[in-house]
């Protein structure tokens, strides 16, 4: 940091317990938390942000159990980016795209100078058109591209990004067409999960 303190976002070489899918607690749904990121109301999306480094699921996880199994990553609600439509095939974002943007990184801004330790997965995903491990590949060049375009519009530091592409895995609308709505950007607070 520039005052000098330093601080260690995780540490994924220590031992963690496995995980006991039934002993989870069920996911939280925040009626307040937005569905998606850009809908002009950047009080709400402070809120939803703020609220995941104040829960607490009762243990702690590898950021690897976060990354790799759904119901631990489920813990911490998704804000989803609808500012960004991604064409087919297509990890760029245009820049008005990016312009819209606004209030996530703004908010992420902020959040991270009060909590610096904060840590957030970026999720890239894709439609079911193509193959899956391009549709792999592809969505992990998303997750990436809003990655950077929240760290260099916004100044959203990079360490505190993590990112990780689902490809077709988590289809918003259950399609094998070519969808926008699959073709997208997920963010998650995931600090209160990390052990």
């Amino acid at each position: 940091m520039p005052d000098g303190r330093e601080y260690v976002l995780f540490d994924d070489t220590q031992r963690v317990a496995p995980v006991d899918l039934g002993q989870l607690p069920a996911a939280r749904v925040d009626p307040q938390r937005p569905a998606a990121a850009g809908s002009g109301n950047d009080a709400a999306l402070r809120r939803a942000l703020q609220a995941e480094l104040n829960a607490d699921v009762g243990r702690r996880f590898s950021l690897d159990q976060i990354r790799s199994i759904a119901p631990v990553r489920y813990l911490a609600p998704e804000i989803e980016v609808d500012a960004i439509t991604f064409a087919t095939g297509s990890a760029a974002i245009a820049p008005d795209q990016a312009r819209e943007l606004a209030d996530l990184g703004t908010a992420l801004s902020r959040l991270l100078r009060r909590h610096p330790d904060t840590v957030l997965l970026i999720e890239g995903h894709t439609d079911a058109v193509g193959d899956a491990s391009y549709n792999l590949a592809l969505s992990d060049r998303r997750a990436e591209s809003v990655a950077l375009a929240l760290s260099e519009y916004f100044d959203v530091p990079p360490e505190n990004m993590v990112i990780q592409g689902y490809g077709e895995q988590l289809l918003k609308v259950p399609t094998q067409a070519a969808e926008p709505e699959n073709r997208r950007a997920v963010v998650r607070n995931i600090t209160a999960l990390l052990n």
